[in-house]
């Protein structure tokens, strides 16, 4: 259950669940309701970790039976105490029921529902699909702007990276995000991804992330969501306010953290450093490109998830196959 992002409430109630890698029932009691996830006591079954698991919720409603059908994941295991279980599909209708009991149960009716909104771009079927098929659109319409624009490949004269290493292929993302063309399609791109975050802002490290987060911001006016944005600088400035972190930065507050190309990380883990010294929480790392370099293991090991939308191995060969119908 990801404490971090949805508020739990107790919450009793019975619970059967099916482990469908071996077909297997089991039953338990709720002891924790969030809208990510569940704890369940004493499972007659104890699944193992990352297994998935189909659950139905047999609820009580004005003396009629309801049931709240989910598909989850097993996330922890305490043997002799219980599993927790990260919510991953739930149907329409269940949906609903299940968005009722968190409201009209929760100590603070107005953040649930912020979550609720964030839950249905996460698990919601209909919109999940929807939000696939317009980033797979977008990423359609990007493409060609990122042979033609940011793709560079010179086997005969290797690059120089920020890593220090030679590779015959480079991105110069900075011709799409800085052409108004592309950077719009970058803005959408993003801001799809981002809409039902429901974070407070939105940090890049300059000046690789810069437009990124002003294009993000652009889009979120657009659909009357007020967002801050974070520009964070290699080092702390030497005059004024000394700030490294440009953007009104307050402790507590819940932000994606976004870059154009990563490569082995070590821009972003600069960036991660500098929000948490300010005690700002990055609840997620989105790129533009991977080069697949170690990167999302360095991230993910400071225990931050990471999504690129497009990666190295992805541009190389749509290139090849646009160079092979050249000639």
């Amino acid at each position: 259950m990801d404490k971090r992002r949805f508020q739990r409430i107790n919450f009793k109630a019975d619970v059967s669940f099916v482990r469908l890698a071996y077909g297997i029932e089991g039953q338990g009691k709720i002891r924790d309701l969030a809208l990510g996830g569940i704890f369940l006591e004493n499972p007659t079954q104890y699944p193992e970790l990352n297994e998935i698991l189909e659950i139905t919720l047999s609820l009580e409603n004005y003396g009629q039976e309801m049931k709240v059908l989910l598909k989850g994941e097993v996330v922890r295991v305490e043997e002799g105490k219980g599993i927790a279980i990260k919510f991953l599909e739930i149907d329409p209708q269940s949906f609903n029921h299940l968005k009722n009991i968190l409201y009209f149960n929760s100590p603070d009716p107005d953040k649930v529902w912020k979550e609720i909104q964030r839950f249905l771009g996460e698990a919601y079927p209909l919109f999940r699909q929807v939000k696939f098929m317009k980033i797979l659109g977008l990423k359609k319409e990007l493409m060609p702007y990122l042979l033609e624009r940011a793709f560079l490949y010179s086997p005969e004269k290797p690059f120089k990276l920020s890593s220090g290493k030679q590779s015959a292929y480079y991105l110069d993302c900075r011709k799409i995000t800085l052409y108004s063309p592309s950077f719009v399609l970058v803005s959408e791109l993003f801001w799809e991804e981002i809409r039902f975050s429901f974070v407070e802002g939105v940090a890049g490290m300059s000046i690789g992330a810069d437009p990124i987060v002003c294009g993000i911001l652009a889009k979120a006016y657009e659909e009357g969501v007020h967002l801050e944005g974070l520009l964070i600088r290699k080092e702390p400035k030497k005059y004024g306010t000394l700030r490294q972190i440009e953007g009104n930065v307050k402790p507590g507050m819940e932000v994606l953290l976004v870059e154009d190309v990563v490569t082995t990380g070590s821009s972003v883990l600069k960036a991660l450093h500098a929000l948490r010294e300010a005690q700002v929480k990055v609840l997620k790392v989105l790129a533009l490109v991977d080069r697949l370099e170690g990167g999302r293991e360095a991230i993910e090991r400071e225990g931050v998830p990471f999504q690129a939308f497009f990666t190295i191995e992805e541009i190389i060969s749509a290139y090849q196959k646009k160079d092979s119908l050249k000639s």
